[in-house]
Order: structure tokens, then sequence, then C-alpha cells
């Protein structure tokens, strides 16, 4: 439970960031704020997705709400606009996320009861108020609906984009290609003569260098009479289908969706349950495949191949959503491609991009974790391993973006402009950070892939001589090449050398087939941790390096040059947990040490996104969240590295 304190209420500043995400199973999501202002251009109560997942488009931006009493209005609007700001937020008495958003609004003796949800597994959402006049007079709650039809994240500035008609106990929006159902159990509808908002001012995205401006088209009132000292329900349903249920069950079954979702995970531990909790918002229907998939993030990625397969074990595994794990392994291996799994799929419906290098590697690191979790080699064998082996088969004799094993037989990639680790940052022609030819964590991920495909031939009956043998030789030139002895920890990337001091090196001690002698590896945790390690994530530069960008902010220019050049990243952490475990044995002095490093995510997850991890953090002063505003990958390490080195062993938050 999230509850906002009375003072902080107060703080627009403040609560006009604090976001929270509520999934609808196809990619869209109810989203916004404490105090309900459109912080970002991707807040919205309903995105409808044309092609699950892909394709969102919003419908409804929000519903602002004004009391009227004795013709005097009560504007409990919340909004930054281009020359002025309204500032309902001073009637929010109470707001609540426990996961059902619940604002409390109070004018007089009147108060105002407001909860929202999706419809899951529908492009809908639920929207219901509860008037409770203690008044001696008769009181009118008038809902002004903010309707819109934009791509997700863009900005809506034209006008006449629906065709409207009223119907009973309803209001109809059509177009071309769809229709959007307003339907309510009370009150009536009275049409608008001034139907626009024109200067909706999203302040996240005009300070990373957007300056548009939204619009919204408001067409209509929906007035509810409630008499004095009585109260009356409002159910209000948006939708782009003929819904029956109301509002107060639709809510009602999310809620209750949720409380099952925690006890399935079964974690007995209130931190471990809400990032449980938090994962859900990213698994979701792929229409192409019938399958689940794993968004990257909220709010506006899609599902990248590497992003889902470092986030698959804490998302779905430790949650014990073997099931949904099952269909996630599935669809990917459908769309595997001379050896390469998809680096992400677009949203405007083209075919998927493959331009990675260690999504396919990452995906051997998933089944392995899945196996571990249930035992259930028969599912990997009958049904994966076939992509498996194409995948070894197209690295060794090569396939796109230069992928290739080299005579040394470690992985060489990339050329020219190609960004194809998650460092993929390009500006036009700039190559913010080439790591063109062989990167530390890949091959790291190599040995153990090779490795995995030796136990999968073992159970098989197969001859895993080949892969056995091929492990050993990578092992052989991995340890000849890439430690460093100036810098004391490892290359990030050999031929050509690049000593920058860099998180990837992490991963050839983090995963589970350990590459380096752990004295060498102690060595190089002690040197990550001195040098890329902070209070939320781990920086991607080390603050040493004459390179390094303290600040994640500004325009798209000023943003890209600094991602991966200090930025911290929070997914690493779980790498950082497994491998700072790991190099001092689990003792119980390094086992409190990372309790803490876990604790800290509790405050970051009351303050920005309500239950949500960002994406990143600004390299210096990590308290300052960036970029997406609830990430897969670093809820899901989280999530994982925890539950694997600390829980399993005593070490709980409660």
């Amino acid at each position: 439970m999230y509850k906002i304190n009375k003072e902080i209420l107060k703080d627009f500043s403040k609560i006009s960031k604090m976001e929270f995400y509520m999934p609808n199973g196809l990619g869209g999501y109810v989203s916004a704020t404490v105090c309900n202002n459109t912080f970002r251009k991707h807040n919205s109560y309903l995105t409808h997705s044309f092609n699950p997942p892909v394709d969102r488009y919003v419908l409804l931006s929000k519903i602002n709400e004004e009391l009227i009493i004795n013709n005097k209005v009560y504007d409990f609007a919340c909004q930054e606009h281009k020359n002025y700001t309204t500032n309902g937020y001073k009637y929010l008495k109470k707001f609540e996320y426990g996961f059902i958003p619940t604002y409390t609004y109070s004018a007089k003796k009147v108060k105002i009861i407001k909860k929202m949800s999706p419809y899951y597994n529908h492009n809908a959402c639920a929207i219901s108020y509860e008037i409770i006049n203690k008044s001696k007079e008769d009181v009118i709650l008038n809902l002004v609906p903010l309707f819109n039809y934009k791509f997700l994240g863009e900005a809506q500035q034209g006008r006449d984009f629906y065709k409207e008609k009223n119907v009973k106990n309803g209001y109809v929006l059509s177009n071309d290609k769809i229709n959007v159902y307003y339907k309510f159990n009370t009150g009536s509808i009275k049409e608008k003569n001034d139907k626009y908002i024109e200067d909706i001012f999203p302040r996240f995205d005009v300070e990373t260098g957007d300056d548009r401006l939204d619009y919204s088209y408001t067409p209509i009132n929906h007035m509810i009479m409630c008499g004095c000292e009585s109260s009356v329900k409002v159910s209000v349903v948006v939708s782009t289908e003929s819904i029956k249920k109301d509002a107060f069950t639709i809510i009602e079954e999310y809620d209750k969706r949720i409380k099952k979702l925690a006890i399935k995970a079964d974690l007995e531990d209130g931190f471990a349950t809400k990032l449980a909790i938090s994962a859900d918002s990213f698994i979701c229907n792929r229409k192409s495949t019938g399958l689940k998939t794993i968004l990257a993030g909220l709010p506006w990625f899609t599902d990248w191949g590497r992003d889902t397969m470092i986030a698959f074990t804490g998302t779905l595994l430790v949650t014990k959503r073997f099931k949904e794990a099952k269909e996630v392994l599935l669809s990917f291996s459908k769309y595997e491609k001379d050896g390469l799994i998809p680096n992400m799929f677009p949203s405007n419906n083209e075919d998927p991009i493959y331009n990675t290098v260690d999504a396919s590697l990452w995906y051997f690191y998933a089944c392995y974790k899945y196996i571990m979790y249930t035992g259930d080699y028969k599912f990997i064998v009958d049904n994966i391993m076939p992509t498996l082996k194409n995948i070894i088969t197209y690295y060794v004799k090569g396939t796109h973006f230069n992928i290739h094993m080299d005579n040394d037989s470690l992985i060489i990639a990339g050329s020219d402009l190609d960004q194809i680790t998650w460092m993929d940052v390009r500006v036009g022609e700039v190559v913010v950070t080439p790591r063109h030819g062989k990167p530390v964590e890949i091959n790291a991920l190599w040995y153990n892939a090779l490795k995995i495909m030796a136990i999968l031939c073992d159970y098989n009956n197969e001859d895993k001589t080949y892969y056995e043998d091929l492990a050993e030789k990578v092992k052989k030139a991995f340890n000849e090449r890439f430690i460093n002895e100036e810098t004391k920890c490892l290359y990030d990337v050999v031929d050509l050398n690049d000593k920058s001091i860099r998180p990837n090196q992490l991963f050839a001690i983090s995963l589970p087939f350990k590459i380096l002698d752990k004295d060498i590896a102690k060595q190089v945790v002690e040197v990550c941790k001195s040098h890329l390690y902070v209070k939320y994530g781990i920086r991607s530069l080390s603050y040493e390096d004459p390179r390094f960008k303290p600040v994640y902010e500004g325009k798209l220019w000023d943003r890209d040059m600094a991602y991966h050049m200090g930025t911290s990243w929070g997914f690493i952490v779980g790498a950082y947990i497994d491998s700072y475990a790991y190099v001092n044995d689990y003792s119980e002095e390094s086992l409190l040490e990372l309790l803490e490093v876990v604790k800290h995510y509790e405050k970051h997850m009351n303050e920005y996104c309500l239950n949500g991890i960002a994406e990143i953090f600004d390299g210096l002063n990590p308290e300052i969240s960036r970029g997406c505003s609830n990430q897969t990958w670093s809820v899901g390490e989280l999530l994982r590295a925890y539950y694997e080195n600390l829980m399993v062993r005593g070490y709980k938050i409660l």
C-alpha cells in the first residue's frame, strides 16, 4: 500500500511527477499521477492497441472533475498549461494506491472518492465515483472527459478527429478506425460549446526537448445530481467495445486479480511481493503469435529481445508464472532468423529488427533459468532446442552484423555504424559507444551458451563433446585476452582493446557458468564497486573517466551523449548483487550489505513511479531518476537477485 502523506499532497512539484501504471494485458494501460495532471503525453486512462502489444493510441487522456455547491464551482482539475496552472490538488485530501488508485477530494461537507482500473484483457477502463454529501444542499458532480486520438507519446494538435452521438446512458465517439464508448449508470450529458483544450503542458516532454503542447477533445459535461445528506455511486466505463459490466465490478475484479498474483508468487516478503506485482505490468499478449510477451518498459517500449531475456527470470520465474514463461520462450523462438532473436518489435507493425548480438545469447540464459526453476528439461528439448542449435551454428559460421566466431573461438561482432550490444546509442552518423570487436559480456554469454547446450545434449542423450570442447577454448582465450593488469579488471572490448571501466565485466562473474577464477573475479568486483556502484543502479562508465557525463538531461542529443557515458542503469544491480555475493562466499557481512542495497529501492518506489523502478538514474546524483518510468529489467533483475542471493538464505526486508 502506498499512501501519500498530507504534506506531500500540498507539494505540486512532487505529486505532479508521481505516476502509476496499471496494465490491461494488451500493451495498454491506465496511467495517471497522484494529482491527476498530464505529466507526460503518455499519461492515459485508455490506451488502445490495434495490434497487441503495438500500434497503441491514446483515446482518453483523463477525466477532470468539478463539484458545484450552491452555484459555486470547486474545480478539482490539476494541470500545467502554457500560461497558467489549475490547482485542484488543494481539494485532494488523501491518495492511496494498493493497487487500486483511490483519490479522496473534499469541499465544504462533500466528499468525492474516485477509483479506477483497466478492464484486463480488454481495451477499456473503469472509473468509479462515490459522492458523499453531508451538507444541507443538493450538489452536482460534473465530469469532463478529455478524449483524444493520437499515437502513444505524440502530441495531438488537430481538430475534428471524432464524430459523436448521444445514446441511452452514454455517448459514442467514432472515426473511420474506431468507436469509443462512454457509458455510465447515472447522470445526464450536456454538450459543451468550447470543445477543445489546446495548451496542455506536459512537463516531462518539454524538459526533454519536445516543446509541443497537447490538445484534448472535451465535447461533454457528464453531470450527476446528489441530494442533501445523501450519497450516490457513479460508474463510468470507457472502451472500444460494448462492455456490459459496470465500473465497480471491473475495479473489484482487477483488485482480486492482483491479490491472486501476490498469493501465487508466495514470496513471504512484502517488498518482493510489490516487485512481483510491478512485474505484472509488463506481461501481455502478442497477437502475431497468440502467446505472451514482455514489454521492455512503460510507458513507451514494446517487447525487446534482450530486455525480455534479462528480465525473464525475475518477471516470470520468481513469480511462479511458468505457463507465461513457456509462452514467452515460444513466442521469441518463432521469430529466430539466421541465429538471431529480434532486438525489438516496432510500434508501427513493421517487421522485427534484429540488430543485436546478445539477445540470442541471453535466450540461452532464460532457457537455462526456466529449467532450474521448473526442472522441465523436456519442454526446452522438445520445443526450443532446434532454435538453440541454430543460434550456435550461425554464431560459429557467421551471420548478420559481422557476428561470427573468430580463430580464437571468441565472438566478434559489429562494424561501421552498427550498435548491437545494449550500449546501443547512435545519433545519425555518430556512434556514441562503439563496441566493435569482442565485447566482454558477449563472450561470457557465449561461454555460458555452450555450457548450457552441453547440458541439454546430455539430457537428450546426444554427444556433447563439441560444445564442451569449444567452451574450454572460449574460456582459455577469454582469460588470455580480457584480463587487464593495469586497471585490475577486464577490458570492455578486445580487438581493439578498450580499457574503459564499464559494468559489462560483471556479467563474466554473475552468469551461472563462471569463466574467471574467483581471485580474479573478486578483484574485478572491487574495482566495479569503487568506480561504478551508486545508490540506484550501476554507472555505465567510471566517474574517473574524462568522458564521464554526470547528468542525463536536456534534448535528445545531450541525453544520448550521456546515456552510456556515466548514467546509472537500474538493471545492472542484479549482476552486481550476484557478483558481490559470489566473490565474498555469501558471507553474512556481504549479504547484510547487499540487503541495504535492495532496501534503497523501497524509497525510490514511493517517490517517482509508484511501485516501479526507473530505467536509469543520474551518474553523480542517483536520486534523480530518468528515462522510462518503470523498466522491466530494473524490476525483474532486482527481484531475481534479491530472491536468489538473499531471500533463499533467509535475508529479507519483510
